[in-house]
């Protein structure tokens, strides 16, 4: 994995580890596939959302958030 700058920011502001965004990634509950690829997993009545792009085998990670859509998502 590779973070942005960016997503660096967000996740410290925001409260995401790097281990949520792993585990994001390793087993979503969904992807959601466009341009940016969305990673969706259901962490206690939230919803986390890792937003990033394929490089060869990494993911570079763009940013992540937390919503309490879930049915949006899922």
């Amino acid at each position: 994995m590779i973070f942005t700058i960016h997503a660096i920011q967000r996740m410290k502001q925001r409260g995401i580890t790097i281990d949520q965004v792993k585990s994001c990634l390793e087993k979503p509950d969904k992807i959601i596939e466009n341009e940016v690829l969305k990673a969706i997993k259901k962490i206690d009545n939230k919803i986390l959302v890792v937003c990033y792009k394929k490089a060869g085998e990494e993911a570079v990670i763009i940013t992540a958030y937390i919503t309490s859509k879930i049915k949006k998502y899922l």
